[in-house]
């Protein structure tokens, strides 16, 4: 499980609000996990899946807007989290069994998610918000 108050807060509110719904899907992920309910726990990859797809595409609309310099880099990262998810479910869909996804959900997607939080997107959000409040001034 992880816990939203262990995780670091960014500069952006929609990003911090993001991030919670991220992770109480993420939490039914590891819950149905647990339980072994391998029909549960793909609706609810495919859930983080949509979120995922959503969140990413609004965070880069904003980086786009403030010409956030390392777009690139932080949209590659968004791409490559987004196709080893696709994979996941592809995996669960053809196999039916949790062991082949145990990795994934054990431990690279807290770890990727936590990580991503605390460097890309944290430096993403303290741009855009002094890019805000440059405009505001």
């Amino acid at each position: 499980m992880i816990n939203f108050d262990d995780l670091p807060q960014v500069a952006l509110d929609f990003m911090n609000h993001d991030h919670q719904e991220a992770v109480e899907i993420y939490n039914r992920v590891e819950s149905c996990y647990r339980k072994g309910d391998v029909e549960a726990v793909l609706t609810n990859l495919k859930e983080i899946q949509t979120h995922s797809i959503e969140h990413f595409s609004q965070e880069e609309q904003e980086m786009k807007r403030y010409q956030f310099p390392p777009i690139q880099v932080h949209k590659e990262a968004h791409d490559s989290v987004l196709m080893v998810l696709d994979m996941v479910i592809k995996q669960l869909t053809d196999h039916r069994t949790l062991a082949k996804i145990s990795g994934y959900i054990e431990h690279e997607f807290p770890s990727w998610f936590a990580h991503h939080l605390s460097t890309m997107d944290k430096m993403t959000a303290e741009f855009i918000a002094a890019q805000q409040a440059n405009k505001s001034n």
